[in-house]
């Protein structure tokens, strides 16, 4: 609950369900003496940060890679307006030596890395925009022993467009595989060169369109 102008405030959140996009906020506002007012759902199927000041609610989306993030001004007299959303920048200060705190737990989270998010674009070349797409996509990643293991894909799109990337702190070394949407699995450096566990992993991966 916030108060904006003297007035109560309430932000809230509708799903359609699954979990393929994030709740959609709205917000609920009451008046002195009046009916409560309803502004949204927002449309927005990323995660919405809330910010208040005390005459009015800023709310915004993460930029990623491929667009800019979305952002919104509402105050009691206009409800939503849309505004500048801001712009995707790696963070040119964390790098292999900062992914060895091994917090990362989503494939997307490389992409905050500039050392690392720099190598991914390199592997993925022409289809850059389409991996870091399925990167930023339903997924999961852990460390294993000395590598991060993630594995992604496309919102509503699993099993049909994916990604598995292993980066490697030992070597400094990123491995990327993704298959495009009704298309045969891409391997770059060429799966020659992958190490074992990394192997294993891309094994694994791949299995289910065997």
């Amino acid at each position: 609950m916030h108060v904006i102008n003297g007035m109560a405030v309430a932000v809230g959140t509708s799903s359609a369900g699954g979990n393929a996009c994030e709740g959609s906020p709205f917000v609920v506002s009451f008046p002195k003496g009046q009916n409560p007012r309803i502004d949204g759902p927002l449309d927005s199927c990323f995660p919405v940060a809330v910010r208040a000041s005390d005459s009015e609610l800023t709310l915004s989306t993460p930029a990623t890679p491929n667009q800019p993030g979305q952002k919104w001004q509402w105050t009691a007299s206009n409800g939503f307006k849309e505004i500048q959303g801001d712009t995707f920048v790696a963070d040119t200060s964390k790098g292999w030596d900062q992914l060895r705190e091994r917090s990362v737990t989503h494939p997307a989270g490389l992409l905050d890395y500039a050392e690392v998010a720099a190598e991914i674009n390199r592997l993925a070349g022409a289809d850059k925009a389409l991996v870091n797409d399925i990167l930023l996509g339903v997924g999961s990643g852990e460390f294993k022993g000395d590598l991060f293991v993630g594995t992604s894909c496309s919102r509503h799109m699993c099993t049909d467009q994916e990604a598995v990337v292993v980066a490697d702190l030992a070597s400094r070394t990123v491995y990327l595989a993704w298959k495009p949407s009704g298309q045969k699995i891409k391997v770059n450096p060429p799966v020659k060169a992958w190490p074992e566990k990394a192997k294993a992993e891309l094994r694994q991966w791949s299995a289910k369109w065997k």
